[in-house]
């Protein structure tokens, strides 16, 4: 009998401890946790006037301890790589110090001076004999050219047929120089053109009276000609000596 009266006891105990516990892991890990459902029993009609009334301890239920929630593993840090050893750099080699050239003789210094400024002079004596000689063949050449386009020019010039007449009238006698009695000869110098034209005329010998000069070089500006031909065939200038009489009758 006393077996059967303290079971229900035992499953309040239970009931209350599971509330308690399931209340602490909403509080702190809000973790929810299946209980099996108590069995279903039925209800008895229980004499309880043999149990003692108990005061409850002054102490209230000890909370059931929070569950320990494991630390978050912290990400574990990559290695830091070593540094690579630097090779220890060589000792640099000290350079050998260059050989002393030896000393030279200055009298052999001067010598091979001297030689190398005679050298330096005989050759710009020959660049300027070479320039001088340059020089003279081209003013020899020059010459040459000249010459020979002078004699081109005066054989192209030179007639080998006189310029022949096509109109010559005479000059007229002035009659003041009739009435006064003067007479004489005037010697021209005149130049026949390639057109056959008197194209210069001057008096070479004066008769001595202005009428009778003036006269004659009126008529020989007046006078045509035939030009004179080179042996090209070509008309060319001819230049005449003439002298023109004036003769009281």
């Amino acid at each position: 009998m006393s077996s059967r009266s303290s079971q229900p006891l035992i499953w309040t105990f239970v009931a209350l401890l599971t509330a308690a516990l399931f209340a602490s892991a909403l509080k702190w890990g809000r973790i929810t946790i299946d209980l099996p459902e108590p069995p279903i029993q039925q209800s008895q009609l229980i004499d309880l006037s043999f149990i003692k009334i108990q005061k409850p301890e002054s102490k209230s239920t000890p909370r059931p301890a929070p569950p320990v929630i494991p630390p978050k593993e912290s990400p574990v840090p990559e290695p830091i790589p070593e540094p690579e050893p630097v090779p220890e750099l060589e000792a640099l080699a000290e350079p050998e110090p260059e050989p002393t050239p030896p000393k030279l003789d200055p009298a052999l210094v001067k010598r091979q001076r001297q030689a190398k400024a005679a050298q330096e002079r005989e050759l710009a004596r020959k660049r300027i004999d070479e320039k001088r000689r340059q020089k003279l063949n081209a003013q020899k050449a020059e010459t040459a050219r000249m010459k020979a386009a002078a004699a081109n020019a005066a054989a192209r010039q030179r007639a080998v047929s006189k310029p022949s007449g096509i109109s010559q009238p005479k000059p007229k006698y002035p009659p003041a120089a009739r009435r006064a009695g003067q007479q004489g000869t005037v010697t021209l110098s005149f130049t026949i053109g390639s057109s056959g034209t008197v194209i210069s005329a001057r008096i070479a010998k004066s008769s001595g009276y202005t009428l009778l000069d003036n006269a004659a070089l009126s008529a020989i500006r007046s006078w045509r000609f035939k030009p004179a031909r080179n042996a090209l065939g070509e008309a060319v200038s001819y230049s005449y000596t003439l002298p023109v009489p004036f003769r009281l009758r």
